[in-house]
């Protein structure tokens, strides 16, 4: 990584940001209920190589789920990116939390959100923000730092990242994190658990990771907490690779947790697929808990890429027993204690 500030660049340094072009320190944007921001138009060839954000919303509940990322490459009509805010930078259920890990660091409480995942791009990049809440975002601040290259190598892959959830997961069935079709390197993921009604542990989960249509997975795991890189349970922390940056507990409605884990020095490469899914309970079966997950899924890939299922709207976003989030009228008119 060093070596390249020693080495001659053949690329130009640009950014584009939310700077007030008068002159003046008004450097933000507002987002009105339903307004999507073009965060930046990019015309390649290119390489983004770090994004910073800020964000004050006080009138609008659950901003960090309420508010979309959406990352285009070249020509293609659908999101390479497509994640709430909050979950892309590692702290789930619309909560504002630290994530200190190396690709992604935010820092202050999580207000100050960066991520330094390389992107690069041939022709074009166009990245947007969205506030699918019912009210408005006073001020985004944002910078992205990018890279205008005068060719890149014909074989690169582009970055990915998508958000899944299921509110609860399924019996029987393992929660599905990531299900990609094409060639690349799996290279991350932030998970968020909420419990439901059944209080109790449900960590023992094992991830399985299956490679190019396996019926078998070439990786399975031995536990939700091992796969964070930690020992016999959740706690807050963080490393370079790995962490929580939110952990509630497991025994009461509505406890939470957000890991992280970022394969930088062992990332998972597929050819034509690759399936990653994790148990929700204490075996195979899944069915002694069913809560609610959440995740986003990290990737670079060949294109064009194949994201099968739907982006869940804001209102199905919304977890279900909020916790120091604001309320809104969603919530009057429904149970103040389970949040619908």
């Amino acid at each position: 990584m060093f070596e390249k500030l020693y080495q001659s660049s053949n690329f130009i340094a640009k950014r584009e940001s939310s700077y007030d072009l008068t002159g003046g320190n008004e450097d933000k944007k507002e987002i009105a209920p339903g307004e999507t921001l073009v965060l930046a138009n990019l015309e390649g060839p290119g390489k983004i190589v770090h994004i910073w954000c800020t964000i004050a919303a006080e009138q609008l509940p659950l901003f960090n789920r309420m508010l979309v990322l959406r990352f285009y490459w070249d020509d293609e009509e659908t999101p390479s990116v497509e994640s709430p805010i909050g979950d892309f930078f590692g702290s789930g259920h619309g909560m504002e939390a630290d994530c200190k890990a190396q690709p992604i660091n935010s820092v202050n409480g999580g207000k100050g959100r960066n991520i330094f995942f390389e992107m690069p791009f041939v022709k074009k990049a166009r990245l947007t923000v969205t506030n699918e809440g019912k009210f408005p975002v006073r001020s985004f601040y944002y910078n992205i730092d990018w890279q205008q290259h005068i060719s890149l190598p014909k074989d690169i892959m582009y970055f990915h990242a998508i958000y899944r959830q299921e509110f609860p997961t399924t019996i029987g069935n393992d929660y599905v994190i990531a299900d990609i079709v094409g060639q690349g390197n799996y290279v991350g993921t932030v998970l968020s658990v909420e419990k439901a009604e059944k209080p109790g542990w449900y960590g023992e989960g094992d991830e399985k990771i299956y490679i190019d249509g396996e019926d078998y997975p070439s990786i399975w795991g031995t536990g939700t907490e091992d796969y964070f890189l930690t020992a016999w349970y959740p706690h807050v922390y963080h490393s370079p690779y790995s962490g929580f940056s939110i952990y509630e507990g497991i025994n009461r409605p509505g406890n939470k947790l957000t890991g992280y884990r970022f394969h930088i020095q062992d990332p998972i490469p597929f050819t034509k697929k690759l399936k990653f899914v994790i148990e929700h309970a204490w075996t195979t079966k899944n069915e002694k808990f069913c809560d609610n997950y959440s995740s986003v899924a990290y990737w670079y890939q060949i294109e064009p890429h194949n994201i099968r299922t739907p982006f869940p709207d804001a209102n199905s976003r919304r977890p279900k027993y909020p916790e120091e989030v604001l309320y809104d009228d969603y919530w009057e008119k429904g149970n103040d204690k389970k949040g619908y």
